[in-house]
């Protein structure tokens, strides 16, 4: 969880962490590139491709493994070529002097016909993995996330350098903003499982927190989608991470060892039998405690965060190389404590932060199998079974003005599921192609939250007896996805993707059918032209639908659950968009789009400006009603060079609006409606003699700052709390947001060690940007807070071997 460093730590802390930086004399020039061809749909490995970088070339054996020996340590594109098959390059990634590269590289094959003439438009490194996703989705790598200036091995926080996205209001959170859309839509698959948020510090409901259970080291090739999303995607209105895990090295054992600010990472990867299986392992532990405890604080004081994690996949190939099982897992574990402001003269009437004492554990973890099998060599199917289970558990407390403590929340929840899934795909003719699929979920949760008011400080006990439990939810349910989709090459420059994504809740019986569709027309080698139309669906935080209240019935008290039947939130997408990719590594995109937002959950009665996508976590607690609607609309325009001739660029601009309507009909401008979003990132790299690689980074972000609604002065000094005129709904604006952030690093290769100091740094200028507005109750006007964190250097030293 990145926060602001104590300034007068950070020299103990790099002392610290420098006084176990190791490196050793001599080193080797070259190193070795595995890796495995095979076929995009099949999954059939292509025995006698040619795979080329370096001017020096070699071929695929009969299982579809290469190695090029021998290569020249540094950055190294690949590129592969196969009679039949599209081109394919890979993203500039670094051979370093300890470890081999292990690559796995699906190829498309070429839908040309005889007496056919077809103009192919480039492919880059970053277009999706999902090669049926035409629109708003790029794919992304381990050595792009760590490349990227304080990403810090989080995809997320990688992903705020990426078109139609910005960030929350705290800097200390990885929380992402698509479009104007709600955080909570946007949906989180590993290994082709939809999981909660897979993040640590995070929240009920949420899909971000401090920092990712997994590290990027054990990332594959993902995606990252920001809306028009194919059939196979379902459960999100904003976008999607699709994340898949690498494959170990093969043939040679490795490993890694990293400590920096965040905690110590150890890694190592290996054989289990030589050129069939691998294992890659993951362990990190943060050493915050550690450091707090000798009085080194990177964040408030009055915090303490901890968390570690563990990930791993081991994968069996068959000795045809047609079969293929992984094992999986990726588990986090984290708590974090917050207390009150110590000296009661300084805790300020309204700011409940300065009066609580928190205390939040959130685990979440899963682990799965998979099964690939080659059908012919058309066609195969992929099985899967995963276990799934996230743990949040809050309690807080409170101090009155008489410093007497009460407990005024106590909340828990548990979510428990197994995932069945099946995937089938088949390249039924040249020019047709079907995948179909199916994923089901038994879910078995258990949710409670009970809570006291606290309306006025004076006396914490006068409510004691006024304790209500307003969720009470326990038992089993099951909801499910069906999915089918057929792309179509009309023509040698159209293609068409028709579908629908399917999904039925058992828990209310409710059942969303959506249809998908999406066309690309290639007009040049340069230039493209893409169209996407979707409806989108989300089932609302479980614990939503038991929202618990007592109702008389038969001259008994019983509970009820007014929310258990409300419909799913949709979303209907259209974006078009198009692409235009020069001679010289150069991208530009550019997408316009609009989104209608239909049977969005609000209060069941006019004058009310509640909105459910408002939210960007936990769930609402009233009775509620799927009358809602909005549009969110806007353009996004995109400039990107690949990493090539020692340095990458991107850059990256959104125009956006987003409003909604309530009963009463009015529209009110949305919370994440801030109007614009813009960054930059750049690197270069500098190479030396000695083959050591000096890094530098740097990104910027510039957005509009965030809405929010003049205060009812009169309720909210009655009720200690900022209560907004409703209909002046976000009608005010914080100042304009902005951050610089900066990353130098130094890679010195060696004979039996390679290692890395780095330095990522959020927040360069240490510039305060505005997060929060609070009620003062002394002046009676509303207090815009400078809470997302100032600058916070994160120093890191990593030796592989």
């Amino acid at each position: 969880m990145l926060r602001k460093i104590n300034p007068s730590s950070f020299v103990k802390i790099t002392a610290f962490i420098l006084l176990l930086f190791l490196a050793v004399q001599g080193f080797s020039q070259t190193q070795n590139i595995h890796g495995i061809i095979f076929d995009n749909i099949s999954k059939a490995p292509l025995p006698s491709v040619s795979i080329e970088t370096d001017g020096i070339m070699t071929q695929s054996d009969s299982l579809g493994r290469f190695v090029l020996n021998n290569i020249a340590i540094g950055r190294k594109i690949v590129k592969v070529t196969h009679i039949g098959y599209e081109t394919f390059y890979t993203e500039a990634f670094i051979l370093s002097s300890t470890k081999e590269v292990n690559l796995e590289i699906p190829l498309k094959k070429n839908t040309i016909l005889l007496n056919e003439v077809t103009i192919t438009a480039k492919s880059t490194s970053t277009d999706p993995f999902n090669n049926l996703a035409y629109v708003s989705a790029r794919s992304f790598t381990a050595e792009e996330t760590e490349r990227t200036p304080a990403a810090v091995n989080d995809p997320a926080r990688m992903a705020l350098s990426f078109m139609a996205v910005q960030g929350g209001r705290k800097d200390s959170d990885n929380q992402l903003v698509i479009r104007g859309n709600s955080p909570m839509g946007i949906l989180w698959r590993i290994e082709g499982v939809d999981i909660p948020s897979p993040n640590h510090f995070t929240k009920h409901g949420a899909s971000s927190g401090g920092v990712t259970v997994f590290s990027a080291a054990l990332i594959s090739r993902s995606d990252f989608f920001v809306g028009g999303m194919p059939a196979e995607y379902g459960n999100a209105l904003a976008g999607a991470f699709d994340i898949r895990l690498r494959q170990g090295n093969q043939y040679k054992q490795h490993y890694k060892a990293k400590i920096s600010f965040l905690g110590i990472d150890f890694s190592t990867e290996g054989p289990i039998k030589k050129g069939f299986s691998s294992y890659v392992f993951n362990y990190r532990y943060s050493t915050l405690g550690l450091l707090n405890q000798m009085k080194l604080f990177l964040g408030d004081e009055r915090s303490i965060s901890i968390f570690q994690d563990l990930s791993f996949n081991i994968v069996f190939n068959s000795k045809d190389y047609r079969k293929r099982t992984n094992i999986y897992a990726v588990g986090g574990m984290s708590s974090e404590n917050n207390f009150p402001v110590e000296d009661p003269a300084k805790r300020q009437l309204g700011v409940w932060d300065d009066f609580e004492d928190r205390w939040r554990i959130s685990d979440v973890g899963i682990i799965g199998v998979n099964h690939t099998r080659t059908i012919n060599s058309h066609a195969s199917i992929k099985l899967g079974m995963a276990l799934v289970e996230s743990n949040i558990h809050l309690t807080s407390d409170s101090l009155g003005l008489i410093n007497e403590k009460f407990r005024f929340d106590n909340e828990k929840y548990i979510d428990k599921r197994l995932v069945v899934s099946v995937h089938y795909q088949n390249q039924l003719t040249p020019k047709t192609f079907v995948k179909i699929g199916s994923m089901n979920n038994f879910l078995n949760f258990r949710f409670l939250k009970e809570v006291q008011p606290r309306y006025l400080y004076t006396n914490p006990q006068q409510f004691a007896d006024r304790r209500q439990i307003m969720t009470d939810g326990m038992g089993n349910t099951q909801y499910s996805q069906l999915y089918a989709q057929m792309v179509h090459k009309f023509t040698p420059k159209l293609t068409v993707n028709t579908g629908f994504h399917l999904m039925y809740f058992a828990l209310n019986k409710n059942i969303s059918f959506e249809p998908r569709f999406s066309a690309k027309y290639t007009l040049n080698q340069s230039g493209t032209l893409s169209f996407a139309y979707g409806l989108h669906s989300q089932l609302l935080p479980m614990s939503s639908y038991f929202i618990t209240q007592k109702q008389e019935i038969d001259g008994k008290t019983v509970d009820v659950y007014p929310n258990r039947n409300v419909d799913f939130p949709k979303s209907h997408h259209f974006v078009l968009g198009y692409r235009f990719i020069t001679k010289n590594d150069w991208k530009l995109a550019t997408e316009l789009y609009m989104q209608l937002l239909r049977r969005v959950l609000v209060l069941p009665y006019p004058n009310s400006n509640f909105w459910f996508l408002n939210m960007a976590d936990g769930y609402p607690d009233n009775t509620l009603v799927a009358k809602g609607s909005g549009k969110n609309y806007g353009i996004d325009v995109s400039v990107e060079k690949k990493f090539s001739k020692k340095y990458y660029f991107r850059a990256n601009a959104s125009l956006f609006d987003a409003s909604y309507k309530t009963l009463d009909a009015i529209n009110y401008i949305s919370d994440f409606s801030n109007g614009y979003s813009t960054n930059m990132t750049f690197g270069r790299e500098f190479n030396f003699k000695n083959k050591n690689v000096l890094q530098i980074g740097v990104r910027a972000m510039v957005s509009g700052g965030f809405r929010y609604s003049p205060a009812d002065v009169e309720a909210s000094a009655k009720y200690y709390t900022y209560i907004p005129i409703i209909p002046l709904t976000n009608t005010l604006k914080a100042p304009t947001y902005y951050r610089m952030d900066g990353r130098i690093s130094y890679r010195i290769n060696k004979r039996k060690l390679a290692s890395i100091i780095s330095v990522d740094v959020q927040n360069l200028t240490n510039h305060q940007n505005y997060s929060k507005v609070d009620f003062n109750l002394a002046t009676k006007s509303l207090l815009l807070q400078r809470k997302s964190g100032g600058l916070v250097p994160v120093l890191s030293c990593q030796i592989d071997f």
